[in-house]
């Protein structure tokens, strides 16, 4: 006798395909928000406590920019830019959360750090010039004015 699908199985088939076609729409300047990893990365030694989550992602330096340029995470969790070298050292820096990291010639350099403080948009610097930007989410994903609404 052939499966019929229906009442929840069918309703939580439907709510899947509806939420893996909303993803698939947003596309354009997408926020890179990395890939949750375990266990947690190191914390900043100026971290209190270990967050639950830790997020990586990875960006290659070209022409002095990170490619991707726009990365992001929530308030609270760790996370771990992997940077991959251009043949020359660098120092990368991101407003608010990394002071000052020396990205190696050539390999991968990881950078790791606790997401801290108000939602919003930092600069992220190689050598002093813009590079790339970090978007600071609060716990609902939300950024800017947006995260204080309702």
């Amino acid at each position: 006798m052939a499966h019929r699908w229906s009442g929840p199985s069918l309703a939580r088939g439907a709510a899947a395909a509806l939420v893996a076609l909303s993803l698939a729409a947003c596309g354009g300047n997408a926020v890179d928000t990395g890939t949750q990893v375990t266990p947690p990365v190191p914390m900043s030694p100026e971290a209190g406590e270990i967050p639950d989550k830790t997020h990586r992602a990875t960006a290659t330096i070209v022409d002095g920019k990170l490619d991707p340029e726009r990365f992001g995470g929530q308030i609270g969790t760790a996370f771990e830019l992997a940077v991959t070298g251009d043949g020359q050292e660098h120092t990368l820096k991101i407003a608010e959360l990394v002071d000052s990291k020396t990205i190696a010639p050539s390999g991968t350099t990881n950078v790791t750090f606790t997401i801290e403080g108000e939602p919003g948009d930092l600069e992220i610097t190689l050598d002093g010039k813009k590079a790339g930007v970090f978007e600071r989410q609060a716990a609902s994903g939300a950024t800017g004015d947006n995260a204080a609404a309702p």
